[in-house]
């Protein structure tokens, strides 16, 4: 009997100083009923191109990025019941923008990578406000046009460094000036 009762104690005891383990208690981000989307900061200071630049640079004959640069300023105008359908429509600008070919001026990795950069904040945005996340979405957006901005600036630099006469020796071809293939140019 003695044998049974210390059998008892030791599964008794076995069974009661198991470690409790801890509820799993995943935080999950709180979902709204409706979408509530404010004019993020950065809509009201959109950068616009002037006409001058426009048609300087031939932007005007660039039907992709007219098309892309409409649809961002049309969101700006958010109307919170169609959100999905600008996102989504301007997710498809977008993607077309990058499958056209770039103006020659414009046809480069920064502009390309900007583009791109627009691209990944509009999925975001999408993935927010199908999951009815308004604070998220709210920055993202104000990210997206933030990005926007930036993209127009580089556009701006690139034509003003396109202005640039690089050619400062009157070489014909400025690419030949090194210092491997023409020792002249070397600094001894």
């Amino acid at each position: 009997m003695l044998r049974y009762f210390f059998l008892d104690l030791m599964i008794i005891f076995l069974f009661s100083c198991t470690e409790k383990k801890p509820e799993n208690k995943q935080v999950v981000d709180k979902k709204e009923e409706k979408l509530d989307v404010d004019t993020p900061d950065e809509a009201t200071q959109l950068i616009q191109l002037s006409h001058e630049f426009i048609d300087e640079n031939k932007i005007d004959q660039w039907v992709q990025f007219i098309k892309f640069k409409d649809a961002v300023e049309d969101i700006t105008l958010l109307n919170t019941a169609e959100i999905m359908t600008f996102i989504s429509e301007l997710y498809k600008t977008t993607t077309s923008l990058l499958k056209t070919p770039f103006p020659e001026d414009f046809n480069k990795f920064p502009i390309y990578s900007r583009v791109k950069v627009i691209q990944t904040q509009i999925i975001k945005c999408h993935f927010y406000a199908a999951n009815r996340q308004n604070k998220k979405l709210n920055k993202s957006l104000n990210k997206l046009y933030l990005e926007y901005n930036v993209l127009l600036k580089r556009m701006i630099s690139m034509a003003e460094d396109n202005k640039i006469e690089l050619d400062s020796l009157r070489m014909v071809n400025p690419i030949s000036q090194d210092s491997k293939m023409k020792p002249e140019f070397s600094r001894k």
